[in-house]
């Protein structure tokens, strides 16, 4: 049998597919994030590796070049931290969380921020007819306390621990109007209302807020005392109204410096439309927020948003399907080119038992990066690492990485080879 042009048809399906541009390579973690600059997403099992994440946060904190707000609804994450700033590694972190409740609510908004998360909170408690009077009441109720202390949600709970008669003298004593004395003494039943309001609006901010505190620490002032790294436990019992909060944070935050740094760990966002969701890659978009999104399956925690990052790391999923939406999404496909045979008689020759196998090239749409490519592969001998597919800003090439070389739980890492 003639072999005719395979040689040549393989030799130009190989030229076509290097459009693929994925290649493999070797590197740890730490030299990943001390070389990497720009937006990283981060999405499979990698993303439940804490240790990973804390020496990616630790890299950031160093490099003082931006303000870091980490917003984690991983309390171990920021155990983790806390471990490293006691034992002196890292330095210039506040931490938020149920160990550290030091966060001082609405600290630094105005009292009109403060007034549409208490038309908010209204909302979801079903008050919606009683709407215009509590925010009457909220209203001259704010008045006084900013005669006195800066707007604050403690501020505002601690006045409303008295009674509507000592908050309308108190406000006659400081010499504000009759009319927002009139307002107090006038809306007794919004009154009622606001104080369960404001319980609830408490009990949103609980896991990282103490009643009445006075620490003056919101991610403004942190940005302002020059604190590297602010880290945040976002996840509460109300996530909407905290995520539409943090959206205000974070806009009053860039008010006092040129850019940030966020890194969103596994926060849940209720729709597409979500607040904090929008304004995140909106400014990333913009250029004036640095984003770090860190999920099992980022795909499905941002809605279908879509996912354009400089660089990127994705693992394996639980399901294989999400692994290879999100690879779609990230890096699309390719025509994949391969031989197909085509038999057929030798040419000039009219009498022979042999034939020739011609060649030609046959195309399919691949993944550029399936879950297959991600798996161990079983060898003759051993079982291999599995894969991550990684990509940087450095060139148009996508990596397949061994994650025994990249992730920190194995100590004995191969000689590193540098992608970036």
């Amino acid at each position: 049998m003639f072999t005719g042009n395979k040689a040549m048809i393989m030799s130009e399906c190989h030229r076509r597919n290097a459009v693929r541009r994925v290649c493999n390579g070797s590197i740890d973690h730490k030299t990943f994030f001390h070389n990497i600059r720009g937006d990283l997403l981060i999405s499979g099992y990698a993303a439940a590796n804490l240790t990973m994440l804390a020496d990616m946060i630790s890299e950031y904190m160093r490099r003082e070049d931006m303000p870091t707000i980490v917003l984690s609804s991983h309390t171990e994450l920021l155990d983790v931290l806390r471990q490293r700033q006691r034992a002196g590694e890292i330095t210039r972190v506040m931490i938020s969380d149920l160990r550290d409740r030091n966060y001082h609510p609405f600290y630094g908004m105005s009292v009109q921020q403060l007034l549409r998360f208490i038309r908010m909170t209204a909302e979801e408690l079903g008050y919606s007819v009683l709407n215009a009077q509590i925010l009457q009441y909220a209203s001259a109720a704010l008045n006084i306390v900013s005669a006195s202390y800066p707007v604050s949600l403690p501020a505002l709970t601690k006045l409303l621990q008295h009674d509507d008669d000592f908050i309308s003298d108190h406000a006659l004593q400081k010499g504000l109007s009759d009319v927002i004395a009139d307002n107090i003494r006038a809306n007794h039943e919004a009154g009622i209302a606001l104080r369960r309001i404001c319980e609830k609006m408490e009990n949103i901010f609980e896991e990282v807020y103490t009643a009445e505190t006075d620490t003056k620490y919101s991610f403004q002032s942190g940005v302002q005392d020059n604190v590297a790294v602010m880290a945040f436990y976002a996840a509460a019992s109300d996530q909407n109204i905290l995520n539409s909060y943090l959206k205000e944070e974070l806009f009053l935050a860039l008010k006092r410096t040129s850019k940030i740094r966020v890194v969103l760990d596994e926060i849940s966002f209720e729709s597409n439309e979500d607040e904090l969701l929008l304004y995140l890659f909106k400014m990333k978009r913009q250029g004036k927020i640095e984003l770090i999104l860190v999920s099992t399956n980022a795909r499905e925690s941002v809605y279908g948003v879509q996912l354009n990052f400089a660089n990127v790391i994705l693992c394996e999923h639980e399901d294989p399907i999400a692994t290879e939406e999100l690879s779609k999404a990230l890096w699309g496909t390719y025509m994949y080119n391969y031989p197909v045979p085509v038999a057929g008689r030798p040419a000039a020759l009219f009498f022979t038992l042999k034939t020739t196998v011609h060649w030609q090239i046959a195309t399919e749409e691949r993944l550029k990066v399936c879950a297959e490519d991600l798996y161990a592969k079983r060898g003759f001998f051993m079982r291999s690492s599995d894969l991550l597919a990684v990509k940087t800003t450095a060139n148009s090439n996508i990596y397949l990485i061994p994650s025994s070389a990249f992730l920190p739980a194995h100590s004995l890492l191969p000689e590193v080879q540098n992608i970036i």
